[in-house]
């Protein structure tokens, strides 16, 4: 295998797990009623409740607009609520409902069931495999990317 073909073996692989973990986070969202992107931000909303719009959107690394409109769905669904900051009466701060925080622990324990089948890999095997994804990162790493990250 020349220098090329390994590359896009690599390439290769994270697409079609990738995809696979995609598949499952999709059919999970869409057994719930909800969007992926909503379950990440009732997961994130859950981590970090009473943060603001902005904080979320960094978060999300989204866009404000979009972000928003998730949000105010969210809001409609009775998932989210908005409310003055206790600190910044001027601010508004975002966090679960009660359904919301429902809606959250029932997309967390379906998302373990339906990728419990993970758990028949030995841990040896984990440990080779998180490895080589670290020794990935490592020969793709780039001067400064530690700067770029979240």
């Amino acid at each position: 295998m020349d220098q090329e073909e390994k590359v896009s073996e690599i390439i290769h692989s994270f697409r079609d797990v990738n995809r696979f973990f995609y598949k499952q986070m999709w059919h999970h969202a869409n057994e719930l009623g909800v969007t992926i992107v909503q379950l990440q931000i009732l997961k994130i909303l859950a981590e970090n409740p009473n943060i603001s719009l902005q904080e979320l959107t960094k978060k999300m690394s989204s866009g404000k607009s979009t972000v928003s409109s998730i949000v105010d769905r969210l809001v409609k669904a009775e998932y989210v609520k908005r409310e003055r900051s206790k600190e910044d009466r001027r601010a508004i701060v975002l966090s679960l409902t009660k359904l919301g925080e429902t809606k959250k622990v029932e997309g967390h324990t379906l998302f373990i069931k339906r990728l419990s089948r993970l758990n028949e890999i030995d841990e040896a095997d984990i440990e080779k495999l998180v490895e080589l994804h670290d020794l990935i990162k490592e020969k793709i790493k780039i001067t400064g990317d530690d700067e770029l990250e979240g």
